[in-house]
């Protein structure tokens, strides 16, 4: 009986000993992507910031409104004018 039980105790041991290395291998994953993460982020800010900064530069030299008057909308014409017109 008591072989029995140590056998038992000894398997558990083990699978518990795979469990702790598992946990450890996770920890470490999560570690990474914590600071992958964190890299993408910034990296996101500074896309962010630049965009920003290129749209305000666009609004004080004017840039903008002369690009948004080149692109004046067409006039939309009707069927009958269409048909009768061309």
């Amino acid at each position: 009986m008591v072989c029995v039980l140590q056998a038992t105790i000894d398997t558990l041991q083990g699978q518990l000993e795979v469990k702790d290395r598992q946990i450890e291998q996770q920890a470490q994953t999560i570690t990474r992507l914590t600071d992958a993460l964190a890299a993408a982020q910034q990296t996101a800010a500074a896309a962010q910031a630049l965009h920003a900064g290129t749209i305000q530069q666009q609004l004080l030299t004017g840039e903008a409104g002369a690009d948004q008057q080149d692109q004046a909308p067409e006039q939309k014409r009707g069927w009958f004018s269409k048909l009768f017109r061309g």
